[in-house]
């Protein structure tokens, strides 16, 4: 009846000329998929052999070219951006693997100081983390080298060097303490 060449009295598969193609013990014309021996394996409803992700029934939902039964980050295309072993979408800084350093709420890849939770408080583009005088705008003005947020004389190098309380940018006899 299949003209498969086998006598229809001893052919196992009367009615598949295949005789079982894929060995799963179903014969090809009663067999959903003839050609998967898994018969669907994820139940999506498409046979193993046209089934781009056989064990996949979302068959790659994010994209990515990554099957979702061998993919570490299913639901995100990206695949762990950042390589710190979180998927994206449960990953608050996706692109920052050490979700933000200095925990001011900004993650590193946006964050112009990401080690600097003050974000450069004193304003001279420097951020605190490598900031010597990160609360001093004009870092250490005089070069005296103590920070103008912490030098009684910002501007005076030998900080009152007559010590009359006057600081020598402003004193009128830098080296005279009467001032006279």
């Amino acid at each position: 009846a299949d003209s498969d060449g086998i006598c229809g009295d001893v052919d196992s598969c009367r009615y598949d000329a295949k005789n079982d193609a894929d060995s799963d013990g179903i014969c090809g014309d009663v067999d959903s998929c003839g050609y998967d021996a898994e018969n669907d394996a994820d139940s999506d409803q498409l046979c193993g052999d046209v089934d781009s992700c056989e064990y996949d029934a979302d068959n790659d939902v994010d994209a990515d070219g990554v099957c979702g039964d061998v993919d570490s980050c299913a639901q995100d295309a990206e695949n762990d951006a950042d390589s710190d072993s979180i998927c994206g979408h449960e990953d608050s800084c996706r692109y920052d693997a050490e979700h933000d350093a200095d925990s001011d709420g900004m993650c590193g890849d946006v964050d112009s100081c990401p080690y600097d939770a003050e974000h450069d408080v004193d304003s001279d583009t420097i951020c605190g983390d490598v900031d010597s005088c990160q609360y001093d705008g004009a870092n250490d003005a005089d070069s005296d080298s103590v920070c103008g947020d912490e030098d009684s004389c910002a501007f005076d190098a030998e900080d009152d060097a007559d010590s009359d309380s006057i600081c020598g940018d402003e004193d009128s006899c830098r080296y005279d303490a009467e001032n006279d």
